[in-house]
């Protein structure tokens, strides 16, 4: 990263990810300043667990949302945890959902049609596909709990 700022003061959270930075316009071996830097982010980045002032590279590597920052102070790679048994549950439940109301509104249509023309067997059949479907949406969301 090109930039004629060479330290930030960044603000990171528990989980290494970087929750807002300031200008740092002093020399990071000038204890004075780098104390009264990192304590203006404090006050600036409530939410921040950890205050520091880092070089301009490492503010580019957080920057990007590609690092956060490790246990030992240096960026590292993020790597996005897995999801738990609840985030995929609730994903397969959203994807039933999602697939159960398209085949609705298809449903809902095809009645529409059926009814302007005034086609009794093709709207029971459709209704009959409607019982179908809401019993497998059912069973299917019963089988996620």
């Amino acid at each position: 990263m090109v930039s004629n700022v060479d330290y930030y003061v960044a603000g990171f959270d528990a989980a290494g990810k970087r929750v807002g930075s300031l200008i740092f316009d002093g020399r990071p071996d000038d204890s004075q300043a780098v104390a009264d830097a990192v304590a203006k982010g404090k006050a600036a980045f409530s939410d921040a667990a950890v205050v520091e002032v880092i070089s301009a590279d490492d503010y580019g590597l957080y920057l990007s949302g590609d690092y956060v920052r490790g246990t030992d102070g240096k960026p590292v790679k993020y790597i996005a945890p897995e999801p738990t048994e609840a985030e995929k549950k609730a994903a397969q439940q959203a994807e039933l959902t999602a697939d159960y109301q398209a085949q609705v509104a298809e449903l809902t249509t095809a009645l529409q049609v059926a009814d302007l023309n005034g086609d009794a067997d093709a709207k029971a059949s459709i209704q009959s596909d409607f019982k179908d479907l809401q019993a497998s949406y059912k069973e299917g969301m019963e089988a996620l709990k």
